[in-house]
């Protein structure tokens, strides 16, 4: 029988770009691209075709809508500029892809500025309608 998980803040459903870096157990350092599936103040889900180990460090940065920067479409609607959001973080669970698609995996945000945690708060809040440009 599978455990409920519980979590301390609700996550949303929402997609923005991701770059990180293993920090963990490597030698060689790249910068790698993934998506949020979903997110909270306190870490996200994310989908990646590079290969992540739970327990790995990651350097985050996330590339979320600038709530005060954007300009209306010719239908009245909002497009963000974007900001980066940066933190560490760490691996807690790794899903395979299925066939050849990508992993997901859970990522718990550590070392976050109180500034970027309540910036990510708000933007949870305000569910920005456009996708940020």
């Amino acid at each position: 029988m599978a455990t409920k998980e519980v979590r301390r803040h609700p996550r949303r459903e929402k997609e923005f770009r991701v770059e990180y870096t293993v920090i963990s157990g490597s030698s060689v350092l790249r910068v790698l691209e993934a998506r949020t599936l979903d997110f909270s103040v306190s870490g996200a889900r994310i989908e990646t075709r590079q290969q992540l180990v739970v327990s790995d460090q990651l350097s985050v940065r996330i590339e979320v809508p600038d709530l005060q920067v954007f300009r209306q479409d010719s239908g009245g609607g909002k497009k963000y500029q974007t900001i980066p959001i940066m933190c560490f973080g760490r691996v807690r669970w790794v899903e395979p892809g299925q066939g050849d698609g990508p992993l997901r995996a859970g990522i718990r945000f550590e070392r976050i500025t109180e500034d970027n945690r309540l910036y990510l708060s708000r933007l949870l809040e305000k569910e920005p309608a456009e996708k940020s440009s």
